[in-house]
C-alpha cells in the first residue's frame, strides 16, 4: 500500500512539472509560515531594515505528507547597512545575501536559490518616525529532478510501479538553472505613543524565467504578488503586542494569513517571551512560541491542518524553526524586530 501511494505521489509531481513547472502542487514558491522571521525571502525592501549593524537569520521548515516523504525547506541570510556616513541620519541603505534549499518527495525534486538584495529606505521626517523604501533582489536558481526514482502511468504493471519499464516521457533536462529578479516596497510609521505600523508589497519572478524538464513543454514561472501589513504596540514597561497579515497570489493560487503574538517581559531581565498564533485561511492554524533578547530571536511554530484535510491525509503538518542574531542591536528596542 505504501508503494502504491508513493508511486501515485510521483505521478502527481510529474504532472505538476509538465503543466506548471512549480515545486509545490499548489503552484507557489517555497515560503515560510514564520514569514516575519525570514525578511529577505519575503520582501527585498527589508534588506538592512533593522536595529543594529548586521543581521544573520536561519529558517528550517519540515512538512510531512501522508506520514512520509517530507518537504524540507531551509534558508540562511545575512544583511547589513552600508554607506551610513554618506546618507541621511534617518535613511537606511541595506545589502543582503541569502541562500535557500528546498526538496520534496524524499529528495526527488530539489531546488537551490542564491540571491543578492539591496534596499534603500528614506526617512520622511526629522524624527525618523516615517520612512518609505524600495528593494531589488537578483536570484540564481537551480532545479533538479531525479527521474530515476520518478514513476509515471506507463510504468504501472497492475500491482505496482516498475521503474525498469520505459516511461515514454521525453526528458529534455534533469537540471534547469535560471536568473530572476524580484522587487519590493515598504512603508513604516511610528506614532507619538510608540506604536509602529508597517505596510509593504512584493513582486517576484519579474523576468518570467523558463522552467522546463520536458522537450514537449515550455512553462514559465508565473509572477508572485505579495501584500503585507504589521503593527506593534507597547504595553506597559516591558510587554508588547504584535500583529501581522499578508496575502499572496501566484498562478491562480492564493494564500491569506493573519495572526499575532503577545510579548511578555520576564522580570528584570532582557528576555521577552512571545506566545501567539497565525491563521492561514481555509488551510491551517499554527501556534507560535518565541524568545527574544537584544542579541537574538528564536521562534518555533507548528502548522495544524484543518480537520477536513487531516481526514484525507493520515498525517499532515509542518514544524518550523527560526533563529535571528543581531549585531550591536539597540537594547532599548522592543517588539518582534524583523518588520520594524
Amino acid at each position: 500500500m505504501y508503494r502504491m501511494k508513493k508511486g501515485f505521489c510521483h505521478i502527481i509531481i510529474g504532472v505538476v512539472l509538465v503543466c506548471t513547472g512549480f515545486p509545490k502542487a499548489h503552484a507557489q514558491d517555497p515560503h515560510f509560515s514564520q514569514y516575519f522571521s525570514s525578511p529577505l525571502t519575503f520582501n527585498p525592501a527589508f534588506a538592512g531594515y533593522f536595529d543594529g549593524t548586521n543581521r544573520f537569520a536561519v529558517n528550517i521548515r519540515n512538512q510531512s505528507v501522508n506520514g512520509g516523504d517530507p518537504y524540507i525547506t531551509g534558508t540562511f541570510s545575512f544583511d547589513t547597512k552600508i554607506l551610513k556616513n554618506s546618507i541621511g541620519s534617518n535613511d537606511r541603505w541595506g545589502l543582503g545575501i541569502h541562500a535557500l534549499y528546498d526538496q520534496s518527495s524524499g529528495g526527488i525534486y530539489k531546488n537551490t536559490y542564491l540571491s543578492l538584495s539591496t534596499s534603500f529606505n528614506k526617512g520622511l521626517d526629522a524624527e525618523g518616525d516615517q520612512s518609505i523604501g524600495i528593494g531589488l533582489q537578483a536570484s540564481f536558481a537551480t532545479n533538479r529532478v531525479d527521474f530515476n526514482n520518478l514513476s509515471f502511468n506507463s510504468q504501472f504493471n497492475g500491482s505496482g510501479f516498475d521503474l525498469s519499464i520505459p516511461s515514454g516521457e521525453s526528458v529534455n533536462n534533469r537540471s534547469v538553472s535560471y536568473v530572476d529578479l524580484n522587487a519590493g516596497l515598504l512603508y513604516n510609521y511610528k506614532d507619538d505613543l510608540g506604536n509602529q505600523f508597517s505596510f509593504g508589497a512584493g513582486l517576484f519572478h519579474i523576468l518570467s524565467p523558463k522552467l522546463s524538464f520536458f522537450s514537449n513543454a515550455n512553462p514559465v514561472l508565473s509572477p508572485r504578488y505579495t501584500l503585507h501589513a504589521g503593527a506593534a504596540f507597547p504595553i506597559g514597561e516591558q510587554d508588547n503586542f504584535f500583529i501581522s497579515a499578508h496575502f499572496m497570489e501566484q498562478n491562480g493560487a492564493t494564500e491569506s494569513v493573519i495572526g499575532g503574538a503577545y510579548g511578555l517581559g520576564i522580570g528584570a531581565t532582557d528576555l521577552t517571551l512571545y506566545l501567539g498564533s497565525w491563521f492561514r485561511i481555509n488551510d491551517a492554524i499554527y501556534p507560535y512560541i518565541g524568545l527574544q533578547t537584544p542579541a537574538y530571536q528564536l521562534g518555533l511554530s507548528y502548522d495544524i491542518i484543518k480537520p477536513d484535510l487531516s481526514r484525507v491525509n493520515r498525517f499532515s503538518g509542518s514544524s518550523e524553526l527560526s533563529f535571528i542574531y543581531f549585531f550591536n542591536k539597540d537594547r532599548k528596542k522592543k517588539g518582534i524586530p524583523c518588520f520594524f
